[in-house]
């Protein structure tokens, strides 16, 4: 099962349930956001991922490229505030 850093190891099927999340047509870029996000350090892609993990459940509605990009940016540079 694969690991990122210290964290839990992802889910089996966190490939489809990261689909079933995504505007239709946007799996492609969002693929290139988390490309891009998984060689961030532990701690920034620690908060990608929660800004990801608090859209989610924030809201039924498709997460679009756009939303990911932001959430990739904050998290470069150590924002949290798009994710809230």
């Amino acid at each position: 099962m694969p690991r990122l850093g210290g964290m839990e190891p992802l889910p089996p099927d966190f490939a489809r349930q990261l689909a079933e999340v995504l505007e239709p047509g946007d799996e492609g870029a969002a693929a290139e956001v988390i490309e891009a996000a998984i060689r961030l350090d532990d701690e920034r892609l620690g908060s990608f991922l929660a800004m990801l993990a608090e859209r989610i459940s924030a809201s039924a509605r498709p997460i679009n490229r756009e939303e990911l990009r932001a959430f990739f940016r904050a998290s470069a540079k150590g924002d949290r505030a798009a994710g809230s």
